[in-house]
């Protein structure tokens, strides 16, 4: 018995590059979701065909807006570079071919690619690659506050469950749990003053779902120390990292 190069994970039978059952599953879906969904999405908005959640009001007057989109051609260029290595690994000539040629040769050679003696590696940077696409297909009132860079100080927005988040600013790549974590200490500074509802709306764009009467049930309750009326009818100073630890209690 031996341990997954990916995962870390004791694996019963070992592969000629040591990927664990799962792991080769997993990677092997990876690969069909990045020529099967994400390439042409991308592309459509490059092109500007389609477009990720709300659509953006466009004013009479102004500056035009470009004709691609260049972060949506930034990722299939990384894209499609991934899926020309691979494919060149198969055969040169295959290196040459365009990624939709290319990838059709990586899902007719599946035997060959998930025992390449580089496969952990190379899912190691797939996985970089399809996380980055999944955040840029990923609808903008979808995704959360999860901190800031500890590098750089950018704001790192994401899914609630993502493991990673890559920053826009520095492209550094951070744990996702530890960024919350930070985040979560600091929402200790962060006040806000408004109505329950308020304070609900705003905890939600960090991820924390808590209703707006749950919020009154605990000042009826005297839970929220740090919340002080205002002169204004139902409104308070909400101290936000007292809110989130209040929710933590209550799940």
């Amino acid at each position: 018995m031996t341990d997954c190069q990916h995962c870390h994970k004791s694996a019963k039978t070992a592969s000629a590059n040591m990927l664990c059952a799962n792991c080769r599953t997993d990677y092997w879906a990876m690969i069909y979701q990045l020529g099967h969904v994400q390439l042409p999405a991308l592309r459509s908005i490059m092109l500007r065909q389609a477009h990720i959640g709300t659509p953006e009001h466009t004013p009479n007057k102004g500056n035009a807006p470009l004709p691609i989109d260049t972060h949506a051609q930034d990722l299939i260029a990384e894209s499609e570079a991934w899926l020309a290595e691979q494919a060149g690994k198969i055969r040169a000539a295959y290196a040459a071919y365009d990624w939709r040629k290319a990838w059709y040769a990586i899902i007719s050679n599946r035997h060959t690619i998930l025992n390449m003696s580089t496969a952990a590696d190379d899912y190691a940077a797939l996985e970089h690659i399809t996380r980055r696409n999944e955040q840029a297909l990923t609808p903008e009132d979808e995704l959360i506050i999860l901190g800031t860079c500890p590098k750089c100080d950018s704001m790192l927005t994401g899914t609630p469950e993502a493991e990673s988040v890559t920053c826009q600013g520095c492209h550094r790549e951070w744990a996702a749990p530890a960024i919350k974590a930070a985040r979560d200490e600091r929402l200790w500074q962060v006040r806000i003053t408004g109505t329950p509802s308020d304070a609900a709306k705003e905890l939600k764009r960090y991820g924390l779902t808590v209703s707006r009467n749950l919020i009154s049930q605990w000042l009826k309750r005297g839970k929220l120390s740090h919340a002080t009326p205002t002169k204004h009818k139902r409104q308070y100073v909400f101290n936000l990292g007292e809110l989130a630890a209040q929710l933590d209690c209550h799940r």
